[in-house]
């Protein structure tokens, strides 16, 4: 179940990515923050890694934004260990997690601060891949 669960949500995504052609690396940025500003947000790039990498360039997608790749992996694999545990019966979340969610409780700044803090790789990476995401 557990694998089967985590296939029907990332078979889409996939099948999406592979519409694309691999040609969109070659023009240029999307971004409406960027084109504004110059300065990227912490998205820029990440549409062109991604279909990089689903077309199996796993080398140019690393010219972009590839820390939106890493951060989908982690979500993947902390899906496919819930829908792991859940068959297993066993609580979908593990106890330090459900710790933390009692520290963010007793901590509204921090949950105010998490998203910033969350956003704060992505975006240094586009920051360093600029040139590219131009």
């Amino acid at each position: 179940m557990g694998g089967g669960a985590l296939a029907v949500l990332v078979a889409p995504f996939l099948t999406a990515l592979l519409c694309f052609s691999t040609s969109i690396a070659n023009g240029g940025g999307g971004c409406p923050m960027l084109q504004a500003t110059g300065v990227p947000c912490p998205a820029c790039g990440a549409t062109r890694a991604f279909v990089l990498f689903s077309h199996g360039d796993a080398g140019g997608a690393m010219r972009f934004n590839w820390s939106w790749l890493v951060i989908w992996f982690v979500i993947a694999g902390a899906m496919f260990t819930a829908a792991w545990r859940l068959w297993q019966q066993r609580t979908a979340l593990p106890d330090w997690l459900h710790r933390f969610g009692g520290w963010l409780q007793t901590h509204p700044a921090a949950v105010v601060a998490l998203p910033f803090a969350l956003l704060l790789g992505p975006w240094l990476v586009a920051l360093a891949n600029l040139n590219a995401i131009r």
